[in-house]
């Protein structure tokens, strides 16, 4: 998959349009556009504003789909898939409750 799908894909997945991708990430609406379109190449820093701006990795950026990684359970892979769609406050709000539902179950003499 090129740079210019998997941009297109990740901004389908986080349901974010092209407008608020630039205002998230700096980057204009119409270099956005030619980048999905192939018509331009990033610059490294311009993919790094972009996968900021979309709450992902550089590297969850080149692991999609098609070269998912196939150690985890379906499960985990639906988590992942759901946690890659939520806006980055919710985000950080599932994994605070996720950390506390882990300390839920630890034995008092580990907290």
């Amino acid at each position: 998959m090129e740079i210019s799908e998997r941009l297109h894909y990740w901004r389908t997945i986080k349901s974010i349009s092209v407008y608020k991708l630039s205002k998230l990430s700096g980057v204009s609406d119409n270099h956005i556009r030619n980048l999905e379109s192939g018509a331009k190449t990033p610059k490294l820093s311009t993919l790094e504003a972009l996968v900021n701006a979309l709450n992902i990795s550089l590297s969850e950026f080149f692991n999609t789909p098609n070269n998912a990684v196939t150690y985890l359970s379906e499960g985990e892979q639906r988590i992942l898939d759901m946690y890659r769609k939520l806006p980055k406050d919710k985000a950080n709000i599932l994994i605070d409750f996720y950390d506390k539902m882990c300390e839920a179950d630890l034995p008092d003499s580990e907290l």
